[in-house]
């Protein structure tokens, strides 16, 4: 049996990129509050975060476009957010730096296993953490912070920032390392 084109988690994940306007459209006319209309879009990009994957599992329409695009569209999203919420709200930089150090590398590396080795690297667990504690994050931020949480939040963020960095550079060892055996 053939899988179905990849068509509605692919759609889904475009749409994740598409929504990032709307936000910080809504995010920016906030001011220093926020609207039922962030809250409301910021739902729909994590449901479609949840969505893209569930679907192409269960539909048969898991691909390696999908395994390369989902990500890419969570790593242009939550930037995105971020960056608006680093001008707009007082997010520590220091964080967004550390996200897109790591999301350039991660991209980057990706690239040149695609290219040169024609291999998707999926995403870990511990990547998925680091998107998702950056989700939570951003629903914080976005609704008031409030201390401690706030502050938990942002290092708890950056541990697993970096720890699915270093996950990342082991599973690239192993890759190069292999290839040299081989």
């Amino acid at each position: 049996m053939t899988a179905v084109p990849p068509v509605l988690p692919n759609a889904l994940s475009l749409l994740r990129v598409a929504l990032l306007v709307p936000v910080l459209v809504s995010l920016y006319g906030d001011g220093d509050g926020v609207s039922t209309t962030t809250l409301v879009l910021l739902a729909l990009a994590g449901l479609t975060d949840i969505l893209d994957g569930l679907l192409a599992r269960n539909l048969g329409q898991a691909s390696r476009l999908g395994r390369i695009f989902d990500p890419v569209c969570d790593k242009i999203f939550i930037g995105g957010v971020v960056v608006g919420l680093v001008l707009w709200r007082d997010f520590p930089a220091w964080l967004l730096t550390a996200q897109l150090l790591r999301d350039v590398a991660i991209l980057g590396a990706g690239a040149v296993l695609l290219r040169r080795r024609q291999l998707v690297v999926p995403a870990s667990w511990l990547g998925k953490a680091a998107t998702w504690s950056m989700g939570l994050l951003i629903l914080t931020w976005v609704v008031g912070r409030v201390q401690p949480v706030a502050d938990i939040l942002v290092y708890g963020a950056a541990g697993l920032l970096a720890l699915s960095s270093l996950d990342y550079l082991r599973v690239l060892y192993r890759i190069v390392h292999r290839g040299r055996r081989g």
